[in-house]
């Protein structure tokens, strides 16, 4: 199965997560974006992302290392600006000799989120953000990425798919209810968002509202997402998952997540690795599932599978995505 051109195309325009900021603890990281292999170097203040082979040889340079600002290609040394990817030294030369020219291709970076972002080709639509409420009052961490088998718009579409929460999840979040209450989705430009109740099975209704939580859903198209939970003590803790194809047909993914608690969930105790440990279990969770499904890809087609009133953001997205393809298709 391959990638259709257009959203090939398309995707190549969009900003996605290639490493986290932790993960340049030794100043460099690997990434890849639909098969292109790309290097991340840098301090965590400011980034450089690059073709990730060396010109002269073609060794990964994710196997480098960061010298006085530069990556330094671990087969001869080569070395390569910060930013520009002009390289600037070749040790193997006698003193008077001109360097060859070679220049990485370096491609847009940003820092947001703990998280380095790029885009193979000029953005097409802007960074994605976390729900407005989320501010410096926040604390957040990214957890370990992980590799699956899967489509991009599948992980998605897992990811807010609160009617699997009882089957997949019970471990995690015990009996919780079975039955999706109706729910409406706003839409905002390429943004869509809900909200839903959540509540434990066998809970009496006189009871439902007071203990239970209430999700705020948000999504950026076309893979940004995100769940704030509201805990009846008051407190909010979001999770967030920004999924990046990493082969050319886009049936491989890098699964990128972000774990957070605001101001009051901290005030009454609530510890962000626990927090991240807990997401993390249900993350893992979610993979046999993810990684055994057909198609690999959701399609796009309404039609080829059968719908549920629950599957109404599935629907809903898969409409919006549609549109955003065609829009892009206008502007080629």
């Amino acid at each position: 199965m391959t990638m259709d051109p257009v959203e090939y195309e398309m995707l190549r325009h969009m900003w996605f997560p290639v490493a986290r900021v932790a993960d340049l603890a030794n100043g460099v990281a690997s990434g890849s974006i639909l098969g292109e292999e790309l290097v991340v170097y840098g301090d965590g203040g400011s980034v450089t992302v690059a073709e990730g082979f060396c010109p002269h040889r073609g060794v990964a340079l994710r196997l480098g290392r960061l010298h006085e600002g530069a990556l330094e290609c671990p087969y001869h040394g080569w070395l390569f600006e910060a930013g520009s990817g002009r390289c600037t030294s070749v040790p193997s030369l006698p003193p008077g000799r001109s360097r060859p020219h070679a220049v990485l291709r370096t491609y847009p970076a940003e820092i947001a989120y703990g998280l380095v972002w790029s885009c193979l080709d000029d953005p097409f639509l802007p960074l994605p953000r976390l729900p407005e409420y989320v501010d410096e009052t926040w604390q957040l961490g990214a957890g370990e990425p992980y590799t699956l088998s899967c489509g991009m718009r599948q992980l998605t579409e897992n990811f807010r798919d609160k009617a699997h929460f009882p089957f997949v999840h019970a471990d995690t979040m015990g009996e919780v209810d079975k039955v999706v209450e109706s729910y409406r989705i706003a839409r905002d430009g390429w943004r869509l968002g809900w909200s839903s109740r959540l509540g434990s099975e066998g809970l009496p209704e006189e009871l439902a509202e007071e203990f239970s939580h209430w999700l705020d859903y948000r999504i950026t198209l076309p893979m940004c997402a995100s769940i704030c939970v509201s805990s009846p003590s008051g407190g909010r803790r979001l999770v967030a998952q920004l999924a990046t194809p990493v082969s050319a047909d886009g049936l491989r993914v890098r699964q990128f997540w972000l774990a957070g608690t605001d101001a009051v969930s901290a005030a009454q105790g609530a510890d962000l690795a626990d927090v991240l440990g807990y997401e993390q279990q249900v993350f893992e969770e979610d993979h046999p599932i993810v990684e055994n499904q057909r198609p690999s890809e959701a399609p796009p087609d309404l039609h080829s599978q059968v719908h549920t009133p629950a599957d109404r953001f599935s629907i809903t997205y898969r409409r919006v995505y549609t549109e955003l393809l065609e829009s892009y298709k206008a502007r080629r």
